[in-house]
């Protein structure tokens, strides 16, 4: 049975003195994994605003993960990692 994927999402804004580290941070963990897809939202995007309220994101960088926001800042990967768990199995 094939992985059904984690979205990992992580908000960012262009003046936020975290956020480049906190990208990098998350790519590095995504980097070579299958069950994990990565979207970037930039708060100067209108829908990307919408969707981190939504979300209930009150500051950045903010990594949400398949809907929760898990963290604040620059996220450690042993964090992202322990909110990723085990990968999740599609069901027939």
């Amino acid at each position: 049975m094939p992985a059904v994927p984690h979205l990992v999402e992580i908000f960012y804004s262009e003046h936020c003195l975290g956020c480049p580290e906190a990208l990098q941070a998350v790519r590095r963990f995504a980097s070579g994994r299958l069950d994990v897809v990565v979207v970037e939202h930039d708060l100067q995007d209108e829908a990307a605003l919408d969707l981190a309220k939504r979300h209930g994101v009150i500051a950045t960088p903010a990594v949400v993960i398949d809907g929760d926001v898990v963290t604040y800042g620059v996220p450690r990967s042993a964090v992202l990692a322990a909110c990723v768990g085990a990968p999740r199995l599609m069901t027939p």
